[in-house]
């Protein structure tokens, strides 16, 4: 079904390799970085702007991408990434948030930073005196890494919304919206067009900006509105994704034509240059775990976690046979907009819930799968021991709901190099 699963790298030791970066040191600088999630989610761009001006970086890249979107930010910015990584152009990725390692959120030509690397990026930020929040840590971690590195091209995901996100505090050559979907409606509206709105605010004036594919009509109407020079995908760069992408669906194939804008654009006015094939071999390639992966035979992890990349992940599973669902969501999740999509394609649902601070009450989970006619619903409140409950079933296993839940998982199936810390994005406001 689907696609074969990856192979397994050999458990190694912990900072094996890496003078200086062993457990106990790397696991302070997680302790440390881990208390700055108690600043909460505080938007704004003066600390970050500070925070740049006081690092001096000194490089400057040929083009900066900041990727913003309801759902597809990461796929768009691997397929991206892989497309100039085959024409030879160093890219660095920040992104967010990660499964087992914070350190994957930093990708320098398709490598996460090693221990040393982010320790002395942690320790250059943390040197400046400046009283960050979590992902503005992270923000400043990532440029200090790209300028060591002198990449050609740095591609930026937007954290939350857009307009007083941490990264949009850096300059920009290309913006992309990748599509609009209701999601931390607490934070950026109730609306799509409130959504919308605060997401356009990574356009910058005289700069491109793309919108994707994954918006309704209007919705793409009123980002290009937004926009200075809008540049929208449509049916011509659909076209051009070769039809063997390993990462599957048909919104795989909207952020694939995102990406090829994207190219196609950077080669156009950045002078970034790449030839057909390089598109061609970087779609093909181009994996991204937990985008509807096998994690071992039988079990598939993917972290659709909202009403939009639910109804994504059921037209994907359209035509396959039923399989187990394990489900944990966060606490500011609407449960039953994405749980509804995937009953057609349900044997029976486990709900549970994960470690961390945001995880919705797995009780929460069950009642509503029942509200919506699940045929068959259990509770779990352990995630590893739903997984094994799972299996128990003849049928496939599909764990999804949070990108925190399938890290727990695979740290669970003993995939190696997780964190001897678990850090993971604040969900709450400063008050």
């Amino acid at each position: 079904m689907l696609v074969d699963a990856p192979k397994r790298k050999k458990m190694s030791e912990p900072g094996s390799g890496e003078p200086g970066s062993g457990e106990p040191a790397y696991a302070k600088v997680l302790t440390k970085l881990f208390a700055a999630r108690r600043a909460g989610i505080d938007f704004g761009l003066d600390r970050m702007r500070h925070c740049l001006e006081k690092l001096n970086l000194q490089h400057r890249p040929r083009a900066v991408v900041q990727v913003a979107g309801t759902n597809g930010k990461g796929s768009t910015s691997r397929f991206l990434e892989e497309i100039l990584r085959c024409g030879g152009v160093s890219v660095g990725v920040f992104s967010s948030p990660h499964l087992l390692t914070i350190r994957e959120r930093f990708r320098i030509d398709d490598k996460k930073a090693t221990r040393a690397e982010f320790m002395a990026a942690f320790d250059a930020i943390r040197a400046l005196g400046v009283e960050l929040t979590f992902f503005e840590y992270a923000t400043g971690i990532a440029a200090w890494l790209f300028d060591r590195a002198k990449v050609d091209v740095a591609i930026y995901e937007v954290g939350l919304g857009g307009r007083l996100d941490s990264t949009t505090a850096l300059p920009s050559t290309l913006s992309i919206v990748s599509g609009i979907g209701l999601d931390h409606c607490e934070f950026l509206g109730a609306t799509l067009e409130e959504i919308a709105l605060e997401k356009a605010g990574i356009f910058r004036q005289g700069v491109p900006a793309i919108i994707g594919l994954s918006a309704e009509a209007r919705i793409r109407a009123l980002l290009a509105a937004q926009a200075d020079r809008a540049l929208m995908v449509d049916g011509t760069h659909l076209a051009a994704v070769p039809p063997n992408l390993r990462m599957l669906g048909d919104h795989q194939r909207h952020n694939a034509a995102c990406a090829v804008l994207a190219a196609r654009t950077l080669r156009d006015e950045q002078g970034i240059a790449w030839e057909d094939r390089h598109l061609t071999d970087g779609l093909s390639t181009a994996q991204l775990a937990g985008r509807m992966h096998q994690a071992i035979p039988g079990v598939w992890v993917d972290g659709a976690h909202n009403a939009q990349a639910a109804q994504s992940l059921a037209e994907l599973l359209e035509g396959q046979a039923k399989m187990v669902l394990v489900v944990g969501l966060s606490s500011n999740k609407e449960i039953a907009g994405f749980l509804a999509p995937l009953r057609p394609h349900v044997l029976s649902i486990i709900a549970t819930q994960g470690q961390g601070d945001r995880a919705y009450p797995a009780e929460h989970i069950a009642e509503a799968a029942r509200a919506l006619g699940f045929e068959s619903v259990e509770l779990e409140h352990d995630a590893t021991r739903a997984l094994q409950r799972a299996r128990t079933h003849d049928a496939d296993v599909l764990v999804t709901g949070s990108l925190l839940l399938l890290g727990e998982i695979l740290r669970g199936l003993g995939y190696p190099d997780a964190d001897p810390v678990v850090v993971s994005d604040p969900g709450k406001a400063r008050q």
